[in-house]
Formats: C-alpha cells, structure tokens, sequence
C-alpha cells in the first residue's frame, strides 16, 4: 500500500509540475498569437523555473518531512571528485555549443554579452536555477522513484527533457529537430548528474 501511495504521490507531482508549468508560459503564448496581455503577466515565464521546486515543498510540507529532507540534501561533503565531475560537464557544454557553431555555420556567442557583468549575472541566474532545479529533479524525483538506479536516472532524464519542450517552443520557438536534439542532450546530462 505505501508503495502504491509513493507512485500516486509522484505522478500528481509530475502532473501538478506539468500543469503549473505550462501555465507560466500561457501569457507568453496568447501575446505570440497577437493577444493583448498585461505585461506583469509576461513575467510569470520566470518563475517557469521555480515550479518543480515549489510543488517539492508543497509536497513536503504536507507530509511533514521538510527539515528531513534538506538536511540531508546539504549533508554531504563537495570532494574533488564532485569538483572535477563539474568542471568536466562545463567543458563539455562550451565544447557542444562550439560545435554546434561549427556545423550550423554561426555564433552562438556573437553580441549575447556586451560586458562582463552581463556576463556574471548570466551565470550566476544559470547558476541558481540549476540548484534549483536539482532541488526538484534529482534531490526529490530521483530519491523516491523505487525502480534500478539507471531506470530511475532514465525516468527522471525524460520527465526532466519532456518538462522543458513548453520552454523551447513557446520562449525560444525552436525547432522539432532542435528539440529533439536538446532532448536527447537533457537526458545525457540526466544521466551523468543521476549517476554521480
């Protein structure tokens, strides 16, 4: 019975995450499609991030298990191993996007930042809603699902890449083959943060 209740649990969880998710982005999308928004509502899109987070602790306060919960997420220790794993995982984003430079002929990195603070405020945001979604998809998700590790960390890569496809559509107005690219890329990276 607890076993089932853990999977009800996580399902309206990933459902909720879904749902509030795609909500943030509705705004955006009536404006696209020459809709008259109020421009606070545009600004929900931001907290697109936040939600998986939001719904976590939602969650566990509900079961009175929050203190648990993060502290033992902030229980270990950062070794050298950790250290390496991230700076081997930002080499391999900077080498992918000059790759990807190379063979569609363009710069990715032409005028994005005309100064350095741009720069540092850029990645201190990427910075901080990475932690913050790690909080949701690895720190919570991936700690409750019951299946073999690579079958949970495969599970969570998908959830986490299918959570995205609004975000790539309706902000970045990528491509199907873009997403499918950026897909296959979120489960990669799903894998190596799951297994370390």
């Amino acid at each position: 019975m607890v076993r089932y209740t853990n999977k009800l649990k996580l399902t309206l969880w990933v459902s909720v995450v879904y749902v509030l998710s795609f909500i943030c982005y509705v705004p955006t999308l009536l404006e696209q499609n020459g809709i008259i928004i109020p421009n606070g509502l545009l600004y929900l899109k931001y907290l697109y991030v936040c939600i998986p987070t939001m719904a976590t602790i939602f969650l566990l306060i509900c079961e009175q298990n929050i203190k648990v919960y993060f502290t033992r997420m902030f229980s270990g220790k950062i070794t050298i191993k950790y250290i390496f794993i991230g700076v081997i995982c930002m080499v391999a984003g900077i080498f992918d996007s000059y790759c990807y430079s190379f063979i569609a002929k363009t710069d990715v990195f032409k005028n994005i930042y005309s100064t350095v603070i741009s720069l540092l405020t850029s990645c201190i945001y990427l910075l901080i809603t990475a932690f913050v979604e790690e909080i949701a998809w690895r720190g919570f998700l991936l700690e409750r699902l019951s299946f073999k590790k690579i079958n949970s960390v495969l599970f969570v890569g998908a959830v986490w890449a299918v959570w995205h496809i609004p975000m790539w559509i309706i902000r970045n107005s990528l491509s199907m083959e873009q997403i499918v690219c950026l897909c296959i890329w979120t489960l990669l990276v799903s894998v190596v943060l799951g297994i370390t």
